[in-house]
């Protein structure tokens, strides 16, 4: 017998093995091995783990969202990584009362927005594949299909709201948010991960909030700032069918707005994932990477980058305010940006902001979009190595002073002390690879190595000579420090936790790394697959950020399987215990009010199973024959079913008719 050859991605077994054992879960990259959903929820389950849990952590939970599609695509159905519905993973640190021992405590749940809810009574997901909306070969009229057929399942399950809150988490006015961009932010509890309901910005004061229930009014980045000295958050939303095509709002730590849906003047719609802030202006991103609809008339993908297109950054006050403030745009090559670092002001000796210095991570393309769905981007396009890079904005010259890479290495998922978001900082921790690029990780971009960078010393001192193709692997040069995982293991964002929070005198770097690590060699060998229930496959791992090395101070247990997924963060016990809705039980834990309402059910279930129900009696009724007398039962629960609908939605209804009436007055 054949020598059997063990790949993660690709099973060569014998014959024999194959009659005996064979994977039914798809071969996509983004949906083998360890990025396969989880299909399993825990709640707090007590963890084991090896080496010493900072006592600072007491209290508090490490979290992290990503895709989880709770209906997987099958094998010959198109899939992005984006596309999975959002799931929270989360590592609670109990702290006993009487003990004073700290017990860390794993949990995970998916998050209850609209599009899960109603994808699961219809038992097929509502949303189109991203992989649709850039594939070159998809024709009009089927773009055309899958909007509409998302439009109108949304509409008779009673909500527009497309969701998946699958991208990031921030805390924000004593709420925990989910966020994805094609939607409002998720409020969910910590540290049980409770879905409680969509977050509409309600101003205390004046009454108004983010418009009508699932217009793109409501829509809000995947990554909103919050400011770690006032608490506002800065966020902001696009419109992919009309203009204006961005609205740019802050809010303060008490919910009241400050400046809220201020129209951005821009020429086309553009997908837009990110932005910076300092501590007095905003940068929006105007990148060639088109997103419309009406693309389709162009004859491109409704997902389109533009290489002849250039690019331009709009920097303009934090508080803007539409015809009163300026937007300075500044131009550029074409290029990507789906993560900034950080951002500060440049501050003369009139102590006026003279210029606005920034540090994201850039790609000269939009390969990375492609690679995500599996597929190749139009063109080929050569390599397109993702470079942290540093831009300086000249606000007295109105030019860009400075535009360089900081690294001759790939990187991507920037993070930073959360206490230095806004202001001139040193360290930006990141993720990298021992080979090959983002761009080009169409078997699935897994990260084994970490970097932390000191981009001040990298400004004074950059590379030299680096190509879009410059991929110097690993990670090495002045002001870097390096991580790499033990063979065959790979990891998740790193987000960080402080160590001394309350000690004026504490350094940026003093606090802790946490990062989630799986071990491919706990994969079947024969089939490829990530078991779910595996307790020895996940672990949590804490780094001190000061020290940037192995072996990690903590190593967590997992319970279960966590797969790959996107942004985490860390959110204190303060943090915790000011939510509102919360109680602390006779344990010491943190933990929901009895009664507090949740999504476990809504108006959607109801709605989707009454339609469904309708349609399995319509085609009873087609059966037996329009002269059949179930014919007039039928009718009669139609209409029973039209009112109940008319009745369940009237919210949305009554929100409709206030704006058109708004609109002709």
């Amino acid at each position: 017998m054949e020598d059997l050859v063990l790949r993660p991605q690709i099973k060569v077994a014998t014959d024999l093995e194959s009659n005996v054992k064979e994977s039914t879960r798809s071969r996509h990259p983004y949906l083998d091995g360890n990025f396969y959903p989880q299909k399993t929820e825990l709640h707090l389950v007590e963890c084991n783990f090896e080496g010493t849990i900072p006592p600072v952590v007491a209290g508090g939970q490490y979290l992290r969202n990503g895709p989880n599609p709770s209906l997987p695509p099958a094998p010959e159905q198109p899939y992005h990584w984006f596309d999975g519905d959002g799931m929270v993973h989360g590592v609670y640190f109990h702290q006993d009362p009487k003990t004073g021992c700290i017990v860390p405590r794993y949990v995970n749940k998916q998050v209850k927005t609209d599009v899960l809810i109603a994808s699961h009574h219809w038992t097929f997901s509502l949303m189109p594949s991203i992989a649709t909306l850039i594939d070159p070969i998809s024709t009009t009229a089927l773009l055309l299909k899958a909007i509409l057929r998302t439009a109108i399942l949304s509409f008779l399950s009673g909500s527009t709201r497309i969701s998946v809150a699958n991208t990031s988490l921030v805390f924000h006015d004593n709420r925990l948010l989910a966020n994805c961009e094609n939607g409002p932010p998720m409020t969910i509890s910590a540290p049980e991960l409770e879905t409680l309901g969509w977050q509409r910005f309600l101003d205390p004061d004046t009454g108004r909030n983010a418009g009508m229930p699932g217009s793109f009014d409501e829509w809000s980045t995947a990554h909103p700032k919050v400011d770690p000295e006032s608490g506002d958050l800065i966020t902001f939303g696009y419109n992919i069918f009309a203009p204006p095509y961005v609205r740019y709002s802050v809010i303060g730590s008490d919910g009241r707005h400050k400046t809220f849906q201020q129209p951005l003047d821009l020429p086309e719609s553009v997908m837009m994932h990110d932005f910076a802030v300092t501590k007095t202006q905003s940068i929006i991103f105007d990148l060639p990477l088109s997103l419309s609809p009406f693309n389709a008339i162009k004859g491109v993908p409704m997902i389109s980058f533009n290489p002849l297109r250039r690019a331009r950054f709009g920097v303009f006050p934090r508080l803007y305010k539409a015809g009163e403030d300026e937007i300075i745009w500044f131009k550029t090559d074409a290029c990507m940006i789906f993560h900034s670092a950080n951002a500060w002001d440049e501050i003369d000796e009139k102590g006026e902001v003279n210029a606005v210095c920034m540090v994201a991570c850039r790609f000269q393309g939009a390969k990375l979009v492609h690679a995500a769905a599996g597929m190749a981007a139009p063109g080929g396009g050569g390599t397109d190595v993702v470079h942290l890079f540093y831009y300086r904005f000249d606000l007295k010259t109105r030019q860009i002073s400075h535009a360089y890479p900081l690294s001759d290495f790939p990187m991507e998922f920037p993070t930073v002390n959360p206490a230095y978001l806004t202001m001139k900082n040193h360290f930006i921790y990141g993720a990298s690879l021992s080979s090959g690029s983002f761009d080009a990780a169409l078997s699935g971009a897994k990260i084994d190595t970490l970097v932390k960078v000191d981009v001040q010393e990298r400004i004074k001192s950059p590379p030299m000579g680096v190509t879009q193709e410059t991929a110097n692997l690993p990670p090495s040069g002045s002001g870097v420090k390096k991580i790499s995982l033990p063979p065959g293991h790979f990891a998740s964002e790193a987000n960080f936790a402080p160590s001394r929070p309350d000690d004026p005198d504490a350094e940026e770097d003093d606090g802790y790394l946490f990062i989630i690590v799986y071990d491919e060699a706990r994969l079947d060998p024969v089939t490829g697959d990530a078991p779910d229930d595996d307790p020895d496959a996940s672990s949590v791992w804490i780094i001190d950020a000061k020290t940037f090395s192995l072996p990690p101070i903590a190593k967590i247990r997992i319970p279960q399987r966590i797969p790959f997924g996107l942004h985490g963060t860390w959110v204190s016990r303060q943090q915790l215990e000011s939510q509102e809705n919360i109680q602390i039980n006779v344990d010491g834990q943190v933990e929901l009010k009895p009664g507090t309402k949740t999504r476990t059910a809504t108006s959607i279930s109801a709605l989707t199973s009454l339609w469904k129900w309708q349609l399995v009696w319509a085609g009873n009724e087609v059966k037996r024959g329009v002269g059949d007398l179930g014919t007039l039962s039928f009718g009669l629960s139609a209409l029973v079913a039209w009112v109940l609908f008319l009745l369940m939605t009237w919210d949305l209804w009554a929100m409709l008719g206030g704006c058109a009436i708004r609109k002709v007055f």
